[in-house]
């Protein structure tokens, strides 16, 4: 905690002398199998507001000192940009070699309580807000002027220091501060997966992608055992339709029970049976 003071106190002073703002935040999302626990990043820019998974920043880092190509896919399901003090998002999705766009405009209603409370030296206050089908709690800071926080959470009078649903499936805590004096580039891993361009379609359109895939995730290594390859699944060699039809079930099964979209109201129709 001392160090996060020492590195918001910093930030104060340097604020408009950098060119990108990174803000780390603790999220831990609720699944059935066990609570997820990752590190989000949060750039802010003189253009634009970013929102990722930690794990990209590290493989880019590495990509640049080894001069290899480390690649990684998201875990969170939450890469979003977003034009600076817009409510325009720009969220992108992975399914399997395909990556998408889906352009969306996000207006939040806060209601800003009296309530309050101290964060080390820092004093916060409550907010609340209903977005995607949850109701928010969010504590921001009035001295940190940026009206930006997680996902696409914004517009608040001050930088959002920590955020959770009322079902506590979703939680988010700044724990780090930094200050670039570059604008950072995301586009290998952000507004591309890695020279992969993404395609731009509507929730529509992308409901049905990932309910195709859900109808028979094992469909491209099916024709591969047909044709003689091999098929390996998490370790497992598969050498007959009845061993991989198995692992179609299982894979079936683990993508309803760990399904907990942040946006309930965009929702995926899986199948119930």
């Amino acid at each position: 905690m001392e160090k996060l003071i020492i590195i918001l106190f910093t930030l104060i002073i340097n604020l408009f002398s950098a060119q990108t703002n990174r803000f780390i935040y603790e999220m831990e999302m609720k699944l059935k199998d066990k609570p997820m626990k990752m590190n989000m990043v949060l750039d802010i820019d003189k253009d634009y507001t970013k929102f990722y998974d930690y794990d990209f920043l590290k493989n880019d880092s590495i990509s640049k000192k080894t001069g290899e190509n480390w690649q990684t896919n998201t875990q969170s399901d939450q890469l979003i940009l977003r034009k600076a003090n817009s409510n325009e998002n720009r969220a992108f999705h992975g399914n399997m070699f395909d990556y998408f766009v889906i352009d969306s405009k996000d207006e939040m209603n806060w209601k800003i309580e009296k309530e309050t409370k101290k964060n080390a030296e820092y004093s916060l206050q409550k907010a609340t807000t209903d977005f995607g089908g949850r109701k928010w709690i969010a504590w921001f800071c009035s001295a940190i002027p940026f009206h930006e926080g997680p996902y696409k959470f914004r517009g608040l009078p001050g930088l959002i220091f920590e955020l959770q649903d009322d079902k506590g499936d979703y939680s988010y805590t700044l724990s780090k501060s930094i200050n670039l004096p570059e604008t950072f580039v995301t586009t290998n891993f952000l507004e591309t997966h890695y020279g992969n361009q993404p395609v731009k379609v509507t929730l529509k359109q992308f409901h049905k992608v990932k309910l195709d895939y859900y109808s028979d995730p094992t469909a491209d290594m099916k024709n591969a055992l047909k044709g003689g390859g091999t098929v390996i699944i998490g370790g497992e060699k598969i050498t007959s339709q009845e061993q991989l039809d198995q692992k179609r079930k299982y894979i079936q099964e683990s993508i309803k029970k760990n399904y907990n979209p942040i946006e309930l109201d965009k929702a995926i129709a899986y199948p119930k049976k």
